[in-house]
């Protein structure tokens, strides 16, 4: 993708005014105590030219419930490619993943500043297993050390697959603080085989204990041949926390507790898992499918063939044409919308949650130039002190 040179210096003084419209001046009051609403909306492209080294392949949509997401920031990511991209807010970090098999790295983007939402210097993680990534998620462990209080345990996690029925679930611990060629511990503390599965999606599902997660990996086609759907794991805090973390975990001792197969549904792509709304989303052809009281859908010893959507956003209206990435605002009173990227028309749509069928969506769908948007992710947060 190539810029006018026109372009080039227009976007050039944007950025800068838009910068410093961010910048706190040094006389302005101290925002620590502030509580403030966040909406931001990540988005991950595509595009990648290794002859044009200034190609801003991630923005920052902020707010994106505005009337408009023309608001927004753009960074130059080093992913050959932007994939998956997750925010998470205990990290203060932007984690994205490449979707060239050339590029094995794991791009690791620290806040420089949380409450305006600029990221800082681009950190890297690499790995041979790093390629093909599907889905990244964020899993935290508190540790009680006696009554001294808790130490608290990050893990970066990323499913992959080689497209041939062989996928496999990465876990690295710490992840800022394995940025770069750090030497002595091991980069990978888990590397889980998930067997015969040719992956799709990586979510954490939230139980009753915080400690706990319940991992979902979505999967185009599995070993049993019965179709797309979702396999469910319960056992990650005991292969991450409870055993020895250098150490490469069979398929064998690494089983769903069930899986879903969805009836008549190919190729599903990203997920969105709304805990507070009870929602679950995830693209499939040209379809936007809904699960309502996701808890209840992924729980039990055995698997539920057949399971069809509680609804479907599709049709002529949408002006979608090949949906991918999926974000649903869990916010439980400010959440009124869910977001689409859209492979074919290149563009970032945005929806009412209280929508279903062949909706319209609530504001003109936005282009970014002759960007693709891949993966989105939606930071909601209804009450941020900084």
């Amino acid at each position: 993708m190539k810029f006018s040179f026109q372009s080039c210096i227009i976007l050039f003084f944007v950025s800068i005014i838009g910068f410093t419209a961010c910048k706190k001046l040094d006389d302005e009051p101290s925002n620590i105590g502030r509580v403030t609403q966040i909406s931001r909306l990540y988005i991950s492209f595509l595009d990648y030219d290794p002859n044009n080294s200034s190609l801003k392949n991630m923005m920052i949509v902020d707010p994106a419930d505005t009337n408009n997401l023309d608001n927004f920031y753009q960074y130059l990511s080093p992913a050959k490619g932007g994939g998956p991209i997750l925010f998470d807010a205990n990290a203060k970090a932007v984690f994205q993943a490449s979707i060239t098999a050339q590029d094995t790295f794991l791009q690791v983007i620290p806040f420089a500043n949380d409450l305006y939402g600029i990221p800082g210097n681009a950190g890297q993680i690499g790995y041979r297993g790093f390629t093909n990534v599907k889905g990244l998620a964020y899993y935290t462990y508190a540790q009680q050390n006696g009554t001294s209080g808790s130490a608290t345990i990050p893990f970066l996690l990323a499913v992959t697959t080689n497209g041939s029925n062989s996928s496999m679930l990465y876990g690295v611990s710490t992840p800022s603080g394995k940025t770069g060629s750090k030497g002595g511990a091991p980069i990978i503390d888990k590397q889980i085989n998930l067997g015969n599965m040719v992956a799709s999606s990586l979510t954490l599902l939230n139980t009753d204990d915080k400690n706990e997660k319940l991992v979902l990996v979505g999967f185009d086609s599995d070993d049993t041949k019965s179709g797309s759907g979702f396999a469910v794991y319960s056992t990650l805090k005991q292969q991450l926390i409870d055993k020895a973390r250098d150490t490469i975990v069979n398929s064998d001792n690494f089983k769903p507790m069930m899986r879903v197969y969805i009836k008549g549904k190919t190729k599903l792509g990203p997920v969105s898992y709304a805990p507070n709304k009870g929602l679950l989303a995830v693209t499939s052809g040209t379809e936007i499918l809904f699960f309502k009281d996701p808890k209840t859908l992924f729980s039990g010893a055995k698997d539920k063939m057949n399971v069809e959507p509680d609804y479907v956003v599709s049709g002529a209206n949408t002006g979608l044409l090949r949906p991918w990435g999926v974000a649903i605002d869990d916010r439980l009173n400010e959440g009124k919308f869910f977001y689409v990227s859209d492979l074919t028309n290149h563009t970032i749509s945005r929806f009412p949650l209280v929508g279903e069928g062949d909706i319209k969506p609530d504001i003109a769908a936005k282009t970014y130039g002759s960007l693709n948007p891949n993966y989105i992710f939606l930071d909601g947060r209804s009450a941020t002190n900084f």
